[in-house]
């Protein structure tokens, strides 16, 4: 039997690292502290970069890759809209394979694109205008298409357990559109059939919009990464993510912990999203203590708002399934004056970070990097398929 003094005092330090509140049936809130369990957590982690895609300016014209994704080859894949929407693929060793796509409203064309997913032996790619799915095969050969209603508003699409989820922004189709002032109105997420003729609303996120002229602006971050049999969604500006279980169809958790938001300089009128031009903003709008999330095998990676150097070095909080924090780390980038662009990369299970980066000349480039850590990627471990955690995305 264990000595009671020994099992109260690991009690009270559970109950020092972390807390777990009960929000109603089946739902928990987790209460984490301001530092990790891991000894090392704070430590600095190095990226070795080992294939860089660029931009020839014939064959490839990029301007912000996005959705990036892995076949089961290693082949990359990626939508970018430098000359109109197209959508890329490389092969491993990062070789052109092809380029597909047509703006026009025929077969195989569109005047906007948002999304894409693989889906076995096949590309499925969703457009806004006019709104349809369209399927490519991996060789990049025109399939067939499906005519939808509306997709407007599609922030994130998805495969997780057989199965296709949207997370939906629903301004667009809502009275909220026709109003003005300081709104909110949810991300809604989805369960879609293989026709997208069906959506079953599993969950409404909250968040604040500022509404103008039939134009909106999002107060709250959001970003969403799937998981096992999880869904993980951010959608405030503090620091919070919620954790929806498929198989109960339920928020299970909401993971939180202390963190000081670093002082940042208000946005420039340029660096606005367009949709915000003419609105006028409450002036205490905070930034984003976490701006984007991705699941790498079964934790949960959260790169915040907290940057050291020169943006070289991004703080990175890991969660396991349960919502404690367990490791957090700056991931260092080589000091090779790029730019990165966050909310935008691709992380593999077998310890690689593939990220859109503008080169000093101002040309667009795909770094892909080792991340170098063996506490996160000990050596010789299986890693299994290569499994993305995309961002909605």
């Amino acid at each position: 039997m264990r000595d009671p003094i020994e099992f109260r005092a690991a009690v009270i330090f559970l109950m020092l690292v972390f807390s777990i509140v009960v929000l109603g049936p089946g739902q928990t809130r987790v209460d984490n502290p301001g530092r990790a369990l891991a000894k090392n957590a704070g430590r600095v982690v190095k990226l070795e970069e080992v294939l860089r895609i660029r931009d020839d300016g014939t064959n490839a014209v990029f301007r912000l890759p996005r959705k990036l994704a892995l076949g089961a080859d290693g082949s990359l894949f990626f939508h970018d809209f430098a000359e109109g929407d197209r959508l890329y693929r490389y092969s491993p060793e990062g070789k052109l394979r092809y380029k597909i796509l047509k703006t026009g409203q025929g077969p195989g064309e569109s005047q906007h694109v948002s999304n894409f997913f693989l889906e076995g032996d096949r590309i499925r790619v969703q457009a806004w205008t006019p709104p349809k799915i369209m399927d490519f095969g991996l060789d990049g050969r025109y399939l067939s298409e499906i005519p939808t209603e509306s997709t407007h508003g599609l922030h994130s699409l998805f495969k997780a357990g057989g199965k296709i989820y949207g997370l939906r922004d629903e301004i667009p189709h809502s009275q909220a559109i026709f109003k003005t002032g300081l709104i909110e109105t949810p991300y809604s997420l989805y369960e879609i059939s293989p026709d997208f003729k069906t959506w079953r609303k599993l969950q409404d996120f909250p968040v604040r919009h500022s509404i103008k002229n039939h134009s909106w602006v999002r107060l709250d971050m959001i970003d969403a990464a799937a998981g096992g049999p999880f869904v993980y969604v951010v959608h405030t500006a503090g620091y919070g993510i919620e954790q929806f279980d498929l198989r109960t169809g339920r928020i299970e958790r909401v993971i939180r912990r202390t963190y000081r938001q670093p002082r940042s300089e208000p946005s420039k009128d340029e660096d606005l999203d367009p949709e915000a031009k003419g609105i006028v903003l409450p002036s205490d709008i905070p930034s984003f203590d976490i701006l984007e999330i991705h699941v790498v095998r079964d934790r949960l990676w959260a790169f915040t708002s907290t940057r050291k150097a020169n943006g070289d070095e991004w703080l990175v909080d890991v969660f396991d399934a349960e919502g404690q924090f367990i490791d957090s780390f700056y991931l260092e980038f080589p000091d090779d004056k790029r730019h990165h662009f966050y909310s935008k990369g691709l992380i593999t299970d077998d310890g690689y970070l593939f990220v859109p980066e503008q080169e000093e000349d101002g040309l667009v480039s795909i770094g892909k990097y080792r991340i170098v850590d063996a506490d996160l990627f000990p050596p010789g471990s299986a890693h299994g398929d290569i499994r993305a955690a995309r961002r909605g995305q």
